[in-house]
């Protein structure tokens, strides 16, 4: 069944702006070079952009429509993708370079078909994107709703949108981009380099959604997933072809869903974030304006080593009336190693399967002395590959992996790459043998300031905003709706995703949190959880200068703030209602966590839940008060 996918809408902004161009330039119209409706479109924008290089243009212009993008004429890069899947891509804007330049899209929807990157932007200098959309034609994820549920049986069935494409082999349900996969295909390759190739994913990671609220549904995220494979029962899932396009999936899960779910699949955990919608790397100065993404295979927008950054009315909405419940299957933005400004302002991400935005540094593994200036670096986690760590002139801080405490500044004076994984960094002065065993690396220089204001997370799998930069950072008037986990989030590791960023200044105020952690049942609005080790320094902290003042609360969670490794924390004037939609969690349970922190002040709360507020500070805490408030009436010192 084809969709027919129209433009969602058309803000006054986004009226056509041909005779005003942003860099002084001539300016292109992709339609003189064969851009029409109901075509591959991907040729028209490539010769297009060969003449925009060619002129100096200012400006490409797309006449306002709707225009199919296929990767088969699109350009070929490799692309090392920060939190995403490197690969060959197929590229169809290809920006790399271009300085003072503009897209304009007049209002369009760009329709991809089949794995592709539709922007890549590698060392451009101000660059701006305005006033287009991007989806794809068909999604990257199995979607399908529970029509019936038989309990004697233990088994439910599923009707599939008709959007998605799948096949049963054997008891075992598939799904890819083409129909017929086989074991010969080329699974994992990004591009479509042969027409045989397919995407190619089963059954494994999922989540179920609430068609009435459109968020993820209310319930156990751990006895609710679907498996291939029954552990309790000690053998497989059984998946029965019904016919018409339903599905009958037989001890599937452990606790069977309610008729009426929604379940979503992205497969394999890893790889399946093949084909951002929007990657920005090693540039300088960038707007994106009046942009929506609906879909994409990854992140909707991601950044890395780049300066300047500014998001106006960008949204990752799903399209209008269509069936779909989710939108990009990971982050709606993400930034990796920048610096300068990052400004999210009047932004909406809606149905994600990560977050609303992840703002980090990486850590590197320090592997081995070079020298006595220079240092044996690796990437810890396979997408961070390629990643450009530091640049000459800049700061960096080694630093003690266990316990993610710097004991050492040294400046760079060159990286010189010995493959994607593995680099050498000379520094300026001496190392000497203060080099201590299982350090890690820290850039001190890409701390960028933030400020995300009048933006809406709502719906999405994982957390609203995670933070992790010293930079000042403000988090004003937003809305953070139910979503599974915490609203703000504050981490730092050194093991697994190797994300660095001791927040230094962060203030929250004015925003509105309803209903976090919804496949929890009871999550903190204000998550602080670097993973520092036991044992750790008691008299230092991770996180520092943290302000959470004049916000609302609804929620049926009753943890507001869980914090590690933290000081000065001031959780003042909010206002936290029991949520009208959900049950409330344990009223026994405290409402503040906080573990070896130091100088929290909670004061001038009003706490409306049926039972009072307690807060629980454990081993390591000192300095904790709570004063002025109403429903905050225990508190405990371990």
């Amino acid at each position: 069944m084809k969709r027919v996918i129209k433009t969602a809408f058309l803000l006054p902004a986004m009226l056509c702006l041909c005779g005003v161009s942003y860099g002084g330039g001539p300016v292109v119209n992709a339609a003189d070079y064969g851009l029409r409706e109901g075509a591959d479109n991907t040729p028209a924008i490539r010769k297009a952009l060969e003449v925009c290089r060619r002129t100096g243009a200012s400006k490409l212009v797309i006449p306002c429509g709707t225009y199919d993008l296929y990767p088969d004429g699109a350009a070929d890069k490799y692309c090392n993708i920060a939190n995403n899947d490197d690969g060959m891509k197929r590229v169809v804007f290809l920006l790399d370079g271009l300085e003072d330049f503009e897209v304009d899209g007049d209002g369009s929807l760009f329709v991809c078909h089949d794995h592709m990157v539709p922007f890549e932007a590698e060392g451009c200098r101000n660059l701006r994107l305005s006033n287009f959309s991007v989806d794809w034609a068909s999604p990257f994820y199995l979607q399908g709703q529970v029509v019936g549920v038989d309990e004697a049986a233990n088994s439910f069935d599923m009707e599939i949108l008709d959007e998605c494409s799948w096949e049963l082999q054997g008891r075992r349900l598939a799904w890819s981009n083409k129909r017929g996969a086989t074991t010969d295909n080329w699974y994992f390759m990004a591009p479509p380099m042969q027409k045989d190739v397919v995407w190619y994913q089963d059954l494994y990671w999922n989540i179920w959604y609430d068609p009435e609220t459109k968020a993820p549904a209310y319930c156990d995220e751990l006895t609710t997933r679907v498996m291939g494979w029954n552990f309790a029962l000690d053998r497989p899932a059984v998946v029965s072809d019904l016919g018409g396009g339903t599905v009958r999936l037989t001890d599937a899960c452990d606790e069977l869903p309610r008729e009426g779910w929604i379940l979503v699949s992205i497969g394999l955990r890893s790889p399946n974030r093949l084909s951002p919608a929007i990657h920005i790397a090693g540039c300088e100065g960038v707007e994106v304006e009046n942009m929506t993404v609906h879909h994409a295979a990854g992140m909707a927008l991601v950044a890395e080593s780049s300066e300047n950054i500014i998001l106006r009315n960008y949204n990752v909405l799903l399209p209008e009336g269509s069936p779909r419940i989710v939108t990009a299957t990971a982050d709606a933005t993400h930034f990796v190693g920048c610096k300068g400004d990052i400004v999210l302002e009047g932004c909406t991400f809606e149905n994600m399967l990560d977050d609303g935005t992840n703002i980090h540094n990486v850590y590197a593994e320090v592997e081995r002395p070079a020298g006595p200036n220079s240092l044996v670096m690796t990437l810890g986690h396979s997408q961070h590959q390629g990643f450009r760590f530091a640049f000459p002139g800049e700061q960096v801080a080694l630093t003690e992996a266990r316990t993610l405490r710097p004991y050492r500044t040294l400046t760079v004076d060159r990286v010189e790459a010995v493959n994607s994984h593995t680099f050498e960094v000379t520094f300026r002065e001496e190392i000497g043998d203060g080099l201590r065993p299982g350090s890690v690396a820290e850039n001190l220089t890409r701390q960028p300031d933030v400020v995300i204001r009048d933006c809406e997370v709502r719906r999405n799998r994982a957390r609203g905003i995670l933070i992790s930069t010293s930079g000042k950072v403000l988090v004003e008037n937003n809305r953070f709706l139910k979503c599974t986990y915490a609203g703000i989030m504050l981490s730092g590791d050194a093991n697994y995703w190797f994300e660095s960023g001791h927040v230094g200044d962060l203030t929250v105020r004015g925003n509105l949190f309803e209903d976090q952690g919804l496949v929890t049942g009871n999550a903190p609005v204000l998550c602080i959880i670097p993973e520092v080790g036991e044992g750790s320094d008691p008299s230092w902290f991770y996180h520092r200068n943290i302000v959470f003042e004049g916000n609302t609360v609804n929620s049926f969670s009753r943890v507001l703030v869980e914090a590690r490794s933290a000081e000065n924390i001031t959780f003042r004037n909010n206002v936290v209602n029991p949520s009208a939609g959900y049950p409330l969690a344990d009223p026994a349970a405290p409402a503040f966590i906080f573990d070896r922190c130091r100088n929290v002040d909670i004061g001038g709360n009003s706490y409306n839940w049926p039972a009072p507020a307690t807060v629980h500070a454990g081993p390591g805490c000192s300095a904790i008060t709570a004063s002025g408030n109403a429903g905050i009436d225990d508190f405990r010192l371990d």
